[in-house]
């Protein structure tokens, strides 16, 4: 059985150890970087936001993640219509968790990093958060020039997906998540010289920390979108810890957590041709995902490698919420991934 955990909690005790495993609907856990036993160099920290327009067919990605070797700072955008991405990154070495990223999701908290081609802030403050991007070398897949992002996401404190896993191989190795979302955004897109709002927008966001293995592989696929007057976010994700104490699958609908346990992502041989089915082990959930384009990025330096395959697309299908209510959904935009790395 699934652990759900309802109270302020440490995170990690004297040993490194997590004392109490499991999900929760809030960020119970207390993370603090002075109780892990390992070298800044293998503590990961990351922020990745994503900002779904489903008027105008994107999806925009945005990461700020300190990996303790290096930090990873990146920006990319994806087109439903045109089947096509483009992106922009910048890596800073040896940067040992110095980049400004939060202890913890509730805290508030502000981060910046620009060179002459990537500007990417994040502010967080209360219940809003400040994010802008200028990337303007950006060459988008519908011909224009340079991409510019002023938005504020609007969080209202509704319940999220939260969990505390550590391997098998090594208790003092672990994973702590949020996944937040769907939260409303408010601001702009610049497209070379083209405005747009983002009034009608959703965002979710990816909040980690933790020591992996040395190699590690998961599946994880996310789809926001509307039911009516309702906004809802599927989580399903699996292959990274022990997932026996709990598992991230979900469904957040209007603000509540629907929670879901063992789930299957079967990939197709063509990620980006083929349809991929989602469904858990109950019948509570099936999906289909036919795909649009895959945002592939593979890096091998011998020490640092991966392989990521982020395959976005529209989802079809069925979820039934914990008081019964089945839910049908068409042609709504989202992701699927496999990821593997290692360092």
């Amino acid at each position: 059985m699934e652990k759900e955990i309802k109270e302020r909690i440490k995170l990690l005790d004297a040993d490194g150890h997590i004392p109490c495993e499991g999900w929760a609907r809030h960020p119970y856990w207390e993370y603090r970087r002075k109780d892990i036993h390992y070298s800044p160099y293998r503590i990961k920290e990351w922020d990745y936001y994503q900002i779904i327009s489903h008027k105008d067919r994107y999806v925009i990605n945005l990461t700020f993640s300190d990996l303790g070797l290096f930090s990873l700072i990146s920006v990319s955008y994806i087109d439903f219509d045109r089947k096509g991405h483009a992106a922009e990154s910048a890596l800073k070495f040896l940067t040992k968790n110095r980049m400004g990223l939060s202890e913890n999701p509730e805290d508030d908290y502000s981060v910046t990093y620009a060179n002459e081609k990537i500007t990417l802030s994040i502010i967080k403050k209360g219940s809003k958060r400040q994010i802008i991007a200028n990337v303007p070398s950006l060459l988008l897949p519908d011909g224009k020039k340079g991409l510019l992002l002023d938005a504020v996401i609007h969080d209202e404190k509704a319940e999220s997906m939260n969990i505390a896993t550590s391997w098998k191989e090594d208790r003092t190795r672990f994973y702590y998540n949020e996944k937040r979302g769907p939260m409303r955004v408010s601001g702009k897109v610049i497209r070379d010289m083209d405005s747009s709002s983002l009034d009608s927008s959703l965002a979710l966001l990816d909040w980690g920390r933790g020591v992996w293995l040395r190699s590690s592989t998961w599946l994880w696929s996310a789809i926001t979108g509307y039911d009516g007057g309702n906004s809802f976010m599927i989580n399903l994700g699996y292959g990274f810890t022990d997932r026996t104490p709990a598992s991230e699958n979900c469904i957040i609908y209007d603000g509540t957590v629907n929670k879901l346990e063992e789930v299957e992502i079967i990939i197709p041989k063509l990620l980006d041709k083929d349809k991929w089915i989602l469904k858990d082990k109950k019948g509570i959930l099936y999906l289909e995902m036919t795909p649009f384009v895959n945002r592939r990025d593979y890096q091998d330096y011998k020490i640092i490698v991966s392989k990521q395959d982020q395959v976005f697309g529209l989802f079809s299908g069925y979820f039934t919420l914990s008081n019964g209510r089945k839910v049908e959904i068409k042609d709504t935009m989202g992701f699927a991934e496999r990821v593997y790395n290692k360092w």
